[in-house]
């Protein structure tokens, strides 16, 4: 559950246990960073390119909810936020933008099952363009200093967030530059120099600060930026294109990673009615140019997102999606009444077709029902409480490290049963404490109860399987006599 890597650092902190664990990769204090000039390590990462701001917005969410469910609903709500602001900004109503934005379910599911993650950092840079705005508004009163710098501390949060947010500079450049247009070009821009020059101050220095902190390794921040495997090699950019457009030419590809619905000729049907509102909007000479600059943004952020070997995944489509779907409100609000509600129409009903395929959709391993359901039934039966857990999955520790005891334990091992070293290691941890080992895995049985861990664990005290998932408790003392 790629979703809630972004709150590791909520995890680690509320369960301070995990600061006694060896540190290994993904564990507590492994991505920490220390800022310049200063030796102390500080959780500025919940993973290696996402920051741990993420965290402080979805705090209140996992304290009143205590259950996964928790970034789901902090998707809605955030996907609501942007409609309200996206509509504010582009003086549009909000059905407008909901409407748009429901054209293609890939951005609503993209919210919700928020991998990027893609909710904050919309949030993050709508406040930004209007911060902007305000700042760059021919208003004496406006206050364009503390507007320009609220608009450079959003963006350097969107950054702190994740650092592909810089896909979406140069939109903000492009829009900023717009506004300065609108207010009288090279001299409203003279006459804003100071708001310019303080909001600029604002982005780039924490930012730069961030980039210079070094981890535990002595490495920069920075150093991350050359994992991200970008080129402006068209071989690789149209190759990244290719694993992005289908995302734009089929409506049913909403979250390969999570659901896998059944093809249908009605797929292309959005890109269809996309591309329909936007020759309607064609018509209407004063929405025909803020519709065009969007889409241009919107495209040139896609080969932006191209421009990385990683980009593949919903959540890296929704960063010119977004874009596109501002065109698209736009393109909507120029239209009459009779227009807008066939619009409506064809979008309930093709979203009803994709109601219809959900009973035959397959869910991939890692995503499966049966994975949810484990890790519930380990903390009810407070397992995570009297256990060390030894996961060899990446979305079930995340999960089990974010919600569960106050008194969990917890290692990562992806490798774990084929390696008796790491194995040894989770065995004395566990032993230190009394504590059982608890491996949770979706691996076959003879993958699981390996030889390697038959060596150092030895017979399994009990096991619970859910669907391909395993759950597999281990004595490290070896003192009780199994039992199934």
């Amino acid at each position: 559950m790629d979703e809630v890597v972004h709150y590791h650092a909520l995890g680690c902190m509320t369960a301070p246990l995990q600061g006694d664990l060896p540190l290994i990769r993904d564990g507590c204090g492994y991505h920490d960073l220390r800022l310049p000039f200063t030796e102390t390590l500080l959780p500025l990462r919940s993973y290696l390119y996402t920051g741990s701001f993420p965290s402080l917005p979805f705090y209140p969410f996992w304290r009143l909810l205590d259950a996964p469910v928790a970034a789901r609903v902090q998707g809605a709500i955030f996907f609501f936020l942007v409609v309200l602001m996206a509509g504010r900004l582009l003086r549009a109503r909000p059905s407008s933008v909901l409407l748009a934005a429901l054209v293609y379910p890939v951005l609503l599911a993209t919210f919700l099952v928020d991998e990027g993650p893609v909710g904050l950092s919309a949030v993050l840079l709508l406040a930004a363009l209007l911060a902007a705005r305000r700042a760059l508004a021919g208003e004496s009163r406006s206050r364009p200093v503390a507007w320009a710098v609220l608009a450079g501390l959003a963006l350097f949060l969107g950054l702190w967030t994740k650092l592909v947010f810089a896909w979406w500079l140069p939109a903000f450049v492009a829009f900023a530059l717009a506004e300065t247009g609108a207010q009288g070009g090279w001299t409203a821009l003279a006459r804003h120099r100071r708001a310019v020059l303080a909001g600029t101050a604002a982005v780039v220095l924490p930012t730069t600060v961030l980039l210079a902190s070094v981890d535990r390794e002595g490495r920069p921040y920075a150093a991350v930026l050359g994992q991200g495997k970008v080129s402006a090699e068209p071989e690789r950019v149209q190759a990244a294109a290719g694993r992005l457009t289908p995302y734009l030419v089929d409506g049913a590809r909403v979250a390969p990673r999570n659901v896998l619905l059944p093809r249908s000729l009605l797929d292309p049907l959005p890109l269809a009615l996309a591309v329909s509102i936007l020759l309607l909007a064609t018509r209407r000479r004063e929405k025909r140019r803020a519709v065009a600059a969007w889409t241009a943004v919107a495209a040139l952020t896609f080969v932006l997102a191209s421009s990385s070997e990683y980009s593949q995944w919903p959540h890296h489509f929704a960063f010119p999606l977004l874009l596109f779907v501002f065109a698209l409100a736009l393109a909507l609000e120029g239209l009459g009444g009779r227009a807008r509600l066939g619009v409506a129409v064809v979008v309930l009903l093709f979203w009803g077709t994709l109601a219809l395929r959900w009973p035959s959709a397959t869910f991939p391993g890692e995503s499966s029902p049966a994975k949810d359901e484990l890790l519930r039934f380990v903390r009810a039966r407070g397992l995570d409480r009297q256990s060390l857990q030894l996961h060899a999955s990446w979305g079930t520790y995340y999960i089990a490290q974010l919600f569960g005891d106050r008194e969990r334990l917890l290692l990562y091992m992806r490798s774990a049963t084929d390696d008796p070293k790491r194995l040894e290691l989770a065995r004395a941890a566990a032993a230190a404490r009394g504590r059982s080992v608890l491996l949770l895995s979706s691996r076959r049985w003879e993958k699981i109860q390996s030889p390697a861990v038959a060596a150092v664990l030895g017979p399994p005290q009990a096991t619970w399987r859910f669907g391909d998932w395993w759950a597999v408790e281990y004595d490290p003392l070896r003192s009780s006599s199994p039992r199934r």
